[in-house]
């Protein structure tokens, strides 16, 4: 049985190419010929390997999404203080959103919300990656405070949600300018009262 043409590309790559210039425009204003210079990939090319541009930023949004899932695991999981390793990845979360020149802040929260009603399963992405978060963050909070290391009063859920929150203004402000500095002020405060 012949075997497909191997694939002439990488696909990391042009995962990552992608997703840096969605990071910068969003969906809607990124046009093909956006991607076809970020990915170094034909349209054919694009369209066989990823499909069409809401698949290809859908993608790109997992993939982002996904290194936030592997920044909240290890973390809440090799440090066992609550509020250092919240702070931990706070910090870690800062250090990508400021990552560029100029800072473009969060994927998920800089361009997804503005796309959520046009393209209704952009939405849904959005809705599921929040409830995730929500859930990472409520999940070591309530294992807290069965370890007796929640002040007491704290409502797991509502601190998880008030926590992203503040991910989510912090990453709007990375994106119009704030320093890592002010950042990481604002990250050390919400945990101090949360929690």
């Amino acid at each position: 049985m012949p075997r497909g043409r191997p694939r002439k590309f990488d696909e990391d790559a042009a995962l990552n190419g992608a997703m840096f210039v969605f990071w910068q425009k969003g969906l809607s204003a990124t046009s093909l010929d956006d991607l076809v210079l970020a990915m170094g990939m034909n349209r054919p090319s694009i369209y066989n390997a990823f499909g069409n541009k809401d698949q290809v930023y859908r993608k790109a949004l997992a993939r982002f999404c996904g290194q936030l899932d592997i920044g909240v695991q290890e973390t809440f999981e090799t440090i066992p203080d609550l509020q250092e390793g919240l702070q931990a990845f706070f910090n870690r979360a800062i250090d990508v959103y400021c990552g560029t020149n100029p800072a473009l802040g969060c994927l998920m929260v800089c361009t997804a919300p503005g796309e959520a009603f046009l393209h209704p399963q952009v939405g849904d992405d959005l809705k599921e990656l929040i409830q995730r978060l929500d859930q990472s963050f409520a999940r070591r909070l309530a294992r807290a405070r069965t370890e007796g290391k929640l002040s007491p009063g704290v409502n797991p859920k509502m601190a998880a949600s008030l926590l992203q929150a503040t991910l989510q203004t912090i990453a709007l402000r990375a994106r119009t300018g704030a320093s890592k500095t002010a950042l990481k002020k604002i990250a050390a405060y919400a945990i101090e009262k949360l929690v």
